[in-house]
């Protein structure tokens, strides 16, 4: 739930000038889940519920990216959200550890948090970074590295998410401080971009991007969030890749996107 919010904030912020009359719609859905998840963090001091790190950092993002799109039309609901999501991140730090570890016969094997919370640390922290624009998170950012080398995005595994939205600092600010995650993002477009020779990815035999045989769609889905919005960045500032010797433009990864979404209306 706090994953999709994360999304859904996201998408908004990216693209809610061509939302028209869904944007309503869109701050609705976001509101409905940014009140759970106040609930959650403010009824009892001190806790949370639905802990560790990774539930927790991810309902700090979701806080962080909600408070972002209600910035100027609720300024007052955003500074709320900000700030919970500040006192969440904190609750994540104080007390890692995965989710799962205590609630392995609940969660596993269909929740359990494969990627462990790490990935989740440093999602929070670039989205608290992108809301706060603080110092603090920043060196939170960079301690947590971006040496993971993903070639999936999903509610379990952050890190290519973290990597496309603090790259944006380097394409478009043009921050040489947030070079490795441009580059990071660049290694995971080569593993997910079909014709790449560094390419972990599959097809069906209708040509539909393949990652994990459960609920195959939700990966399909979120990889091609990254693709359009990476794209953007890339667009904006006529950045360019190679993935071996293959030369990669913003119309690569849009042609990619654009296809997999055919195919994927056409199942």
């Amino acid at each position: 739930m706090a994953f999709t919010t994360t999304m859904l904030s996201w998408s908004t912020i990216e693209y809610g000038k061509r939302m028209g009359p869904q944007m309503k719609e869109a701050r609705a859905a976001i509101r409905y889940a940014a009140d759970y998840f106040l609930k959650c963090a403010t009824s009892t001091p001190g806790r949370l519920y639905n802990p560790v790190s990774d539930v927790a950092a991810e309902t700090a993002a979701a806080l962080a990216a909600a408070s972002i799109v209600f910035r100027k039309v609720d300024p007052s609901y955003s500074k709320l959200l900000l700030r919970t999501a500040q006192k969440v991140y904190q609750f994540a730090l104080q007390y890692q550890g995965s989710y799962s570890n205590s609630l392995v016969s609940a969660a596993c094997p269909f929740y359990c948090s494969y990627s462990g919370f790490k990935d989740e640390l440093l999602w929070g922290a670039a989205w608290l970074f992108r809301a706060a624009n603080a110092v603090y998170y920043y060196k939170l950012v960079k301690s947590l590295g971006a040496d993971d080398q993903p070639d999936i995005f999903s509610w379990d595994n952050k890190y290519a998410g973290a990597h496309v939205l603090l790259s944006k600092r380097a394409l478009l600010n043009g921050d040489k401080n947030f070079d490795q995650y441009r580059q990071e993002a660049d290694n995971f477009m080569c593993k997910v971009l079909l014709n790449s020779p560094p390419s972990t990815t599959q097809c069906t035999q209708g040509g539909l991007m393949f990652k994990l045989p459960e609920s195959n769609l939700q990966y399909v889905t979120a990889i091609t969030f990254l693709l359009t919005t990476y794209s953007k960045y890339m667009s904006a500032t006529k950045h360019t890749f190679n993935c071996g010797n293959v030369f990669i433009t913003t119309n690569t990864c849009r042609q990619a996107n654009i296809l997999v979404q055919l195919v994927h209306e056409l199942t």
